[in-house]
Parts: C-alpha cells; structure tokens; sequence
C-alpha cells in the first residue's frame, strides 16, 4: 500500500436534491449531505433506476472516486453529458478523483474529514495500468457542460467543483 492521501471536506456545500453517481462511495457523500440537511434527498444513479432521474432534477450531483473507472474520455464524456441532464440550471457539480497516468497504479489510504470533526477511512485501489485519469481531461469534458468553478489538485487527487451552463447561452 502507498501514502494516506487528506481530503478535507468539513467546508463542502451540498444542498437541496442530491444526485450521487457510482455505487461505491464509501458512505462520504452521505455523511457530508446529511450534516448539511435535516430533510435529505439523496439518489443515486444506477442502470436500474436512471427512467426515474429523467422526471427529476437535482441540485447538485457528486462524483467521489467514479471516473477513474472508465477505459476512455468517450465513455466519461457520455456519463456526464447524461448527467448534466438530470442537474438543474445554476445546478452544481462536484468531482473528486484520482489523477493517474496511464502505466501508473493507484493503491492508496483516503482519510476523509467530515463536518463536526468525523472523519472515514478506505483503502482505494485502481490497479489497472491501462486506465488513465487526469485533472485536464475531466477539465476539457466538463467545461463543455458546466463552468468551472474550483478546481484543487494535491499529491494524486483531484477535486472539480463547476456550475451548469445555460445551453441558451452557451450556443449563442
């Protein structure tokens, strides 16, 4: 195993109907959303479910370690683009993930640091040398959805917090 990586996120903001994609979260984006709202709604997004989110729009939608999954910048293009459909105008996306080279392993301890001092623990593994995830590619496909906002890269993570675009004006 490598380094234990910080990600402090007692000052995230996520408010109103939560859109959290992936299986796998680690409970994060639970625990930061339910701090924030005593009336919490939070989805997720699976194959099963995604007739539901189409009548829906969210708030926010957070993608905590997702990305990194996927074999090539057309298939994460495609996931965001859907889910830029589901985010409200003026909505918000927020994005952490790893940045790693393709021939490079990810195999490292994420200490989370909650709001009110709580703070979570996993192991993260990407141990597939073919699969990269870079800042800048994310950068390039969210910039053709939403305006970025924040962006923050420290050791090999990365987080991305960007707002929806009104495609009125976006054409334009």
């Amino acid at each position: 195993m490598g380094k234990t990586l910080v990600i402090n996120l007692e000052d995230i903001d996520l408010k109103g109907d939560i859109l959290d994609v992936g299986q796998e979260n680690f409970g994060v984006i639970y625990s930061i959303s339910k701090e924030i709202e005593d009336e919490l709604s939070l989805d997720y997004i699976f194959s099963e479910n995604k007739s539901e989110l189409k009548s829906s729009e969210y708030d926010a939608c957070t993608f905590f370690f997702n990305l990194n999954r996927f074999w090539s910048s057309i298939e994460k293009e495609k996931l965001i683009k859907e889910v830029s459909s589901y985010v409200k105008e003026n909505g918000e996306i927020f994005i952490w993930d790893i940045n790693k080279d393709r021939g490079k392993v990810f195999n490292n301890k994420i200490k989370v640091i909650l709001p009110n001092n709580r703070i979570k623990e996993f192991t993260f593994k990407n141990l597939n040398p073919v699969i990269s995830s870079s800042i800048e590619e994310v950068k390039k496909i969210i910039s053709k959805y939403f305006n970025i906002e924040e962006v923050k890269l420290w050791e090999d993570i990365f987080f991305i917090r960007a707002k929806k675009i009104d495609m009125a004006i976006k054409i334009e």
